[in-house]
């Protein structure tokens, strides 16, 4: 059992997490990772477990696609808001400690959104999360981009986003490699806007997705899919 870092609990206690939550953004985030990465035919009638499930958009989602779907966070506080509001099961895990607490290769789909930053290992979470995956399984996973590290943490230090937590972000590449070295192979790769949705150019931030993917190396979310071999 590990000591957790107290900062990766910061949502546990925060006040406004709800609010703090952009609409679009996660919207975004619900319609690729579950809409077009697995959809209905990925998930009917699927096991499937989402990873720092936080409120539980993502959760419901997979729920309403027909999916049996297990809800997890670290925080306890937000484990009994899934219950409340989604009404799926959900349990409190560690993203570090998947295998040990639900067994390898015990899900069909694993779903992961701006959650395994959160954590001191990134890359370990990765290989929980593949270790879980049954062989054949989907993971499903969004996360910030190292890119543009500076520019939160900035944003962070000027007191512009109430956050005080954990944060290590990624790039296509180490997601990648990481994956690739538990025998899971990417078949879609997604970035997720070219500019902060924060600035309100919610038309052109979505045309941007969807017309520059060649521009996703420079996209401030990374969405990738990727299948555990047979």
């Amino acid at each position: 059992m590990r000591e957790i870092d107290q900062r990766e609990l910061f949502y546990n206690s925060f006040q406004g997490f709800e609010e703090s939550l952009s609409p679009y953004d996660t919207e975004r985030r619900v319609e690729v990772l579950t809409r077009e990465f697995l959809g209905e035919k990925r998930l009917r009638g699927k096991y499937a477990l989402d990873v720092g499930a936080g409120l539980g958009f993502f959760s419901k989602a997979m729920r309403d696609l027909g999916a049996n779907v297990l809800s997890t966070d670290l925080a306890p506080n937000l484990v009994e808001k899934i219950r409340e509001k989604v009404g799926c099961a959900a349990v409190c895990a560690d993203a570090l400690s998947l295998r040990s607490q639900f067994g390898e290769g015990t899900f069909d789909i694993v779903l992961s959104s701006e959650a395994i930053e959160h954590t001191p290992d990134p890359n370990a979470a990765l290989r929980e999360m593949a270790a879980v995956l049954k062989p054949g399984g989907y993971l499903s996973l969004s996360t910030p981009n190292l890119l543009w590290y500076p520019v939160v943490r900035i944003s962070t230090l000027l007191k512009a986003r109430p956050f005080e937590g954990l944060e290590n972000f990624s790039t296509f590449g180490s997601i990648r490699t990481t994956l690739s070295a538990c025998g899971l192979t990417i078949i879609e790769q997604r970035g997720l806007h070219l500019f902060p949705f924060q600035f309100g150019m919610h038309g052109l931030s979505k045309w941007t997705d969807e017309n520059l993917q060649l521009l996703r190396p420079l996209m401030i979310n990374l969405c990738v899919l990727a299948q555990k071999g047979l």
